[in-house]
């Protein structure tokens, strides 16, 4: 794992969110103000209206007094103050355009304000003594001495010409001196480098006399454009006068010097932009020689430079919000704050890299250090926000901490742990950013565990591991879920993201350490979730995870048919082989408890009823078949083994249905009604399938096949008269039809059945039609049925069912022309014509086609009228 990208991802992440965050705040004052100063102007506008005179106005307040020449103190101090500490941590607040000042707005200002023709000509002629220096160096003309006395008296009268010019407009006098501070650092730093006219010592002291002067001049007068000018100038210095060689430890100690200036200066002044020149100056080419030249054997000369550097600007930019005055807008020098452990934190891994836990040692360094600070610092009304500021960078380095002293699985867990207890903390006092931080600190760590974990197999240790990270997950899902109103709509999904991922996580895990029980370790597994779960919510009463159980049912169904079904036809499968029996009484019993104690939480609680008779009943009915199958060959017995569990539950639940109580319906209805299609399609099936069971003993009716089927046509018949009173009559009249249908079909497979077995004539449909013995049976047979038919018309009253029985009877006639007739001198045939010819004149006295159900209540209506 490359610890580097993760560490730089963190970082990067919070200086995001941190920077943003901060210029809301900014955004958030002058909105603030903007607003005020309009209802100034209307108040205004209101007393000229009404005629008040001036006498009676309130007299203006006093002037602020002047801390400096350009900067003055809010008049509304404390207001503003109570009115930042109130609404800073507000996510959201009304935008208005803000004033920027930066290093670019200061460059184009000096180009554009003031004397332009001075400030152009100052930094011409730096440059062009500059490389006068370097020409001098180069072709010998007067002595080396004399040149650099020469150009340290010229640097001395432009600084004592710029005092006495101070006071002139442009800052003209400023950029003079500014030119000579510059002018003497560069002198300074030739003489010690390039001639050796002066030791390191003698070099170090007339540096630290020029800071110190040109420190001085630019506190003393309030100039900005002198500490610029010299600030800049003395770090150009070493970049125009290099030749590519020399020591590290001159060129740092020079920085050194320069950058204390600007330290002195920011003991007096909060000039961010100096600050900014100094910093950027400083890391910027220390970055560059560090990537360039830096070996490990110059770690002892470079470190202390580094730390001295880190230390210096961590100062400037606490003294940047203590010194200013009191204005939100500059609470934070946010580019210092979190620019400067961005850089130099990276300088510092590399300078440790070679050292054992150096990189641990240095994040812990800075998150103590960090920490250190927030806690002197959080008391003070107007440093709460820099000390806040300091907390999340001493969390952001505990945080990076952590895997260069553990592995990456340990690391993760660590992780999950911190992220979940950030996201508290940021719950109870309201702060986003933090929240964003915790959630992005568990998504890390639920995806690096997983993948460094199972590498080598998941042991008890490494599942310590997975639960701890699931505990985070599902708490952090918990405590979101509990605080929707303050997150955004986005940020409200990941309770959902988070519960997945503890799931997804725990069947990655737990299955492993039930390996002894095969492929029904996972659905083993999603018990112990289930029952787990409940007890969570005993304790958490969570209803999201009372409503998330209600996928228990539907992800055990299919855990348990992945289980069973590989490597196997799915009408082959043993269910119960291995532990399938106990792991399908484990989801079953588990189902029904949380039906039983969530039944009014849950809002499909009905289907889930229903599911789990269709699960039970599927289930057992593979099982059944698989054990028939193990001792039967029979193909009629293979056939039953499909239906007689599917019957038994039916006429369980038809028998029983009073005891089912509110779920009565669901049962009888939802229930059956699939049970009862499967058992129709099986009743077309087994029609094709001869009653091979003790062939030479069969009874038509008196064997498995036929009993079934009759069986399954009464339950049938049983359950759509249950269902008269809750469907309509043409529903119950289709579904009577299709049963009728179905009966006559079966009379007609008995007969065929017993002249397969008794005449010695193969089952199939065309061995049969070419039999005349079949043909004049079921010729005889299907009037009887007719007769029956329309007998029973007449009982009821029913037109149609006469008609159905009559269309059985033309069927026969069209049998007889159309079969029959061409084998008319066989002795069945001429049965078969004369048996249907009596059976029709009987119909015909007997049961004359009833009157129409218009006609029949005409009559009744007239008759009562008589």
């Amino acid at each position: 794992m490359h610890i580097e990208v993760i560490v730089f991802i963190i970082f990067l992440f919070w200086i995001f969110v941190l920077q943003n965050r901060i210029n809301r705040l900014e955004k958030a004052v002058y909105g603030s103000e903007a607003v005020k100063a309009e209802e100034k102007a209307e108040i205004s506008k209101e007393i000229e209206r009404e005629g008040i005179s001036e006498e009676k106005k309130e007299k203006p307040p006093a002037a602020p007094k002047r801390l400096y020449k350009d900067e003055t103190v809010e008049t509304a101090q404390d207001s503003l103050a109570a009115y930042f500490s109130q609404e800073h941590l507000k996510d959201t607040v009304s935008q208005q355009p803000s004033e920027s000042f930066g290093f670019m707005t200061w460059l184009a200002n000096y180009f554009t304000g003031g004397n332009l023709l001075v400030r152009i000509g100052g930094v011409v002629l730096f440059f062009g003594l500059a490389f006068l220096v370097k020409y001098a160096a180069e072709h010998s003309i007067i002595s080396m001495k004399m040149r650099l006395w020469g150009i340290a008296f010229v640097a001395v009268a432009l600084i004592v010409t710029g005092w006495r010019l101070r006071e002139r407009e442009g800052a003209y006098g400023q950029v003079l001196q500014g030119l000579g501070v510059a002018i003497l650092y560069l002198v300074i730093y030739a003489a010690s480098k390039f001639y050796g006219l002066l030791t390191l010592e003698s070099a170090f002291v007339l540096m630290f006399a020029v800071v110190i002067i040109a420190s001085l001049l630019a506190v003393v007068e309030d100039a900005l454009p002198l500490a610029l000018f010299a600030s800049a100038g003395g770090f150009l210095v070493p970049i125009l006068t290099s030749s590519g060689d020399g020591s590290h430890v001159i060129l740092f100690s020079y920085y050194a010097f320069l950058n204390l200036g600007i330290f002195i200066v920011a003991w007096f002044r909060s000039w961010r932009v100096l600050n900014l020149i100094g910093f950027l100056f400083t890391f910027v080419i220390a970055t560059v020689w560090g990537v360039l030249r830096y070996r490990a054997d110059m770690f002892g000369t470079t470190e202390p430079f580094l730390l001295l550097f880190f230390m210096m600007y961590l100062t400037i930019s606490i003294l940047f919000t203590m010194k200013y005055p009191y204005r939100p807008k500059h609470f934070v020098d946010s580019t210092l704050v979190f620019g400067l452990p961005l850089i130099a934190f990276p300088l510092q891994l590399h300078l440790v890299d070679s050292f054992a836990y150096g990189e641990a040692y240095s994040a812990m360094a800075l998150g103590a250090l960090y920490a250190g600070l927030y806690m002197v610092l959080k008391k003070k009304e107007r440093m709460k926000l820099l000390a806040q500021s300091f907390l999340v960078l001493s969390v952001i380095f505990f945080t990076i901490a952590v895997p260069y002293i553990f592995e990456a699985d340990v690391s993760a867990v660590l992780w999950s742990i911190e992220g979940t207890a950030v996201i508290w903390l940021s719950l109870k006092q309201n702060r986003a950013l933090a929240r964003y931080f915790g959630i992005f600190l568990l998504l890390v760590s639920a995806l690096i565990y997983p993948a460094d974990a199972v590498i080598d197999g998941i042991d008890m240790a490494e599942y310590l591991g997975f639960l701890i990270i699931i505990a985070g997950l599902m708490v952090a899902a918990w405590l979101l879920d509990g605080h929707r109103k303050v997150l955004h709509p986005l940020m409200q999904n990941f309770v959902y993201l988070f519960l997945l991922l503890s799931l997804g996580l725990w069947f990655i895990a737990t299955p492993a350490q039930l390996e002894y029980f095969g492929n029904d370790a996972y659905l083993f597994s999603l018990v112990a979730a289930a029952l787990i779960s409940i007890v969570i919510i005993r304790f958490a009463n969570w209803r999201l995870l009372t409503e998330s159980l209600q996928i228990v049912l539907p992800l055990g169904i299919v855990l348990f048919y992945l289980s069973k079904g590989a490597g196997a036809p799915i009408y082959d499968i043993h269910p119960f082989m291995a532990y399938g029996f106990w792991s399908f009484i484990g989801l079953v019993g588990v189902v029904y408890l949380l039906l039983f104690l969530y039944d009014k939480v849950w809002r499909h609680t009905r289907a889930l009823h229903v599911l789990t008779l269709w699960f039970m009943v599927s289930v057992l009915t593979f099982e059944a078949h698989y054990h028939i199958a193990t001792d039967q060959t029979a193909k009629s017995i293979l056939m039953v083994s499909w239906a007689i569990v599917p019957l038994l539950f039916a006429i369980g639940i038809l028998v029983l249905s009073r005891y089912l109580g509110r779920y009565k319906s669901s049962y009888e209805y939802t229930g059956l009604a699939a049970i009862f299609i499967f058992l129709l399609l099986w009743e077309i099936v087994a029609f094709g399938v001869p009653a091979d069971f003790m062939q030479s003993a069969y009874l038509p009716l008196a064997n498995p096949i036929d009993m079934m089927q009759v069986a399954v046509l009464a339950a049938i018949l049983f359950w759509i008269y249950k269902q008269r009173s809750v469907r309509s009559s043409s529903t119950i009249r289709l579904m009577y039809g299709i049963v009728i249908l179905l009966g006559w079909m079966l009379v007609t497979v008995v007969f065929a059945r017993y002249v397969h077995i008794s005449q010695g004539i193969a089952y199939t449909l065309s061995a049969l039609w070419q039999s005349g013995y079949f043909q004049t049976g079921i010729s005889v047979l299907w009037s009887v049925a007719a007769i029956v038919a329309m007998l029973l018309s007449k009982r009821y009253a029913d037109r149609t069912l006469w008609l159905a029985g009559f269309g059985v009877l033309i069927l026969v006639v069209l049998k007889l022309f159309l079969v029959e007739l061409a084998h008319s001198g066989t002795i069945e045939r001429i049965i078969s014509f004369l048996v249907v010819g009596v059976l029709l004149l009987l119909i015909g006295y007997f049961v004359p086609m009833p009157p129409s159900e218009n006609k029949l209540k005409s009559e009744h209506d007239h008759h009562d009228e008589g």
